[in-house]
């Protein structure tokens, strides 16, 4: 009994030292473990956010441009005028019609030219020539039907003898940025020859020298006219 009491305290006395070893092996691993300082995760860095993607507004222009659908063309262009007289420019366009047609369908005289162009829902037409009066007959911006005809009209007076030319400048009207923006389509240089009769010629002559005409011409003229009411007359 005495014996068995010895070995059950050795065993309790063995079972406390390992507990007290253990013990202070914690102690000492705690004591030299530095404090957690930081967050229990590691840190992660903020994204930057990617620039936006380039936009290639020349691109995006061009593939306006290729959408656009083609339309036929057909005016008139006088080859010669008489100076001070009017003339009438036609500009037809057609989605549906072929250009022989809408010529035939011109009733202003002077040779008929024809083309094929882009078009657009919304185009203008202009007419300009530094030798000119121009007026315009019709809204130089118009819309554009599918099934119609669209026309323009000009009136056209010369104001300087010779060779002038015309300029037909036909324009889509594109939406750029939400904005209404012109793009020249097609331009037509025509030559046209003003032409002055000889009556015109001498009126013209008579109104820039009438000065030197009255002077040189009337002026002797009324006083010889004058001089004979004034001679005697022979009995």
């Amino acid at each position: 009994m005495t014996r068995m009491r010895v070995i059950i305290g050795s065993i309790a006395v063995i079972v406390a030292i390992l507990a007290f070893i253990s013990f202070w092996t914690l102690q000492r691993e705690y004591v030299k473990s530095p404090p957690v300082t930081g967050a229990p995760f590691p840190l992660v860095k903020p994204l930057t956010p990617s620039p936006p993607p380039r936009i290639d507004r020349f691109g995006a222009i061009d593939q306006i441009l290729e959408k656009l659908e083609f339309g036929n063309i057909a005016f008139n262009a006088p080859q010669s005028m008489n100076l001070n007289n009017t003339a009438m420019i036609q500009l037809l366009l057609g989605l549906a019609v072929p250009t022989d047609e809408l010529k035939r369908m011109i009733e202003a005289e002077g040779e008929k030219v024809g083309a094929q162009i882009r078009v657009s829902d919304r185009m203008e037409a202009l007419l300009t020539g530094p030798n000119f009066a121009i007026t315009a007959v019709t809204p130089e911006i118009q819309a554009v039907s599918r099934s119609n005809i669209t026309e323009w009209k000009w009136e056209v007076k010369p104001i300087s003898k010779g060779r002038n030319y015309l300029h037909l400048t036909i324009s889509s009207l594109l939406d750029v940025d939400g904005a209404s923006t012109p793009r020249t389509i097609r331009t037509f240089d025509k030559i046209i020859d003003v032409e002055v009769t000889w009556h015109q010629r001498v009126f013209s002559f008579v109104e820039n020298n009438w000065q030197w005409l009255w002077t040189a011409i009337l002026i002797p003229i009324v006083g010889w006219l004058w001089k004979r009411k004034k001679r005697p007359k022979l009995s």
